[in-house]
């Protein structure tokens, strides 16, 4: 069983995957036990290449994120996949993908709001819809669009889910975990029936923006 976040996150990876082009470096990415459905479209793409400051994960670049050994425009798709949260200084690491894109090139990010604390190790802040939009825009991104990823619906089962893994007592945690999963039509209506509250109780966003060319 998964999280709505997950779930919806697989969803607008797979839609997204015609941004994924080029060479694409994906920061703080994993190699190996990769969460979720999603692979990245290895078929379509020149290199995918990781960059991550644990050595356990085989990263491609083995560096911190604000700091990625390679040349200015070196790459045309930059990937932070639930990343932003657990970066003690995340406006850093957004120059630093803004500096190794090329120009015209694409960043895809995803980070959660309504969402309980996950240290990996480390779980720093939430950002809002115009935190977002205004740290790219003063990076120099354009192009900028952000979704709101679920909504009322979402961020209750996954509030829920967290919660009932926590549970000790296995017996307790199986019967809670049956019947979330017995009610989650329940949350796909509460989700619809509170679509416009989406920019105000959301479990997070998607978010796509460009380099400019000029």
């Amino acid at each position: 069983m998964k999280t709505q976040r997950r779930i919806l996150l697989d969803l607008y990876l797979a839609k997204s995957t015609p941004l994924m082009t080029g060479d694409v470096i994906d920061i703080g990415g994993k190699k190996e036990n990769k969460r979720g459905d999603f692979r990245p479209p290895l078929s379509q793409v020149k290199s995918w290449r990781y960059a991550n400051i644990d050595k356990s994960t085989d990263p491609d670049y083995c560096c911190s994120a604000e700091s990625i050994p390679v040349s200015d425009n070196y790459f045309d798709t930059a990937f932070l996949c639930e990343v932003l949260e657990h970066l003690e200084k995340p406006e850093e690491v957004l120059r630093e993908a803004f500096r190794i894109l090329n120009r015209g090139g694409n960043v895809i990010i995803s980070a959660p709001f309504l969402f309980p604390v996950h240290a990996d190790p480390y779980d720093f802040q939430r950002w809002t819809e115009t935190k977002i939009r205004l740290a790219l825009e003063s990076i120099g991104f354009s192009d900028i669009k952000i979704t709101p990823m679920g909504g009322t619906g979402a961020v209750i089962h996954d509030i829920l889910f967290t919660s009932f893994n926590k549970i000790q007592n296995k017996h307790g945690k199986s019967l809670s975990f049956l019947g979330l999963r017995l009610t989650e039509p329940i949350f796909s209506i509460l989700d619809k029936a509170f679509k416009t509250t989406e920019k105000a109780i959301t479990t997070g966003y998607f978010v796509t923006a460009v380099k400019p060319k000029l």
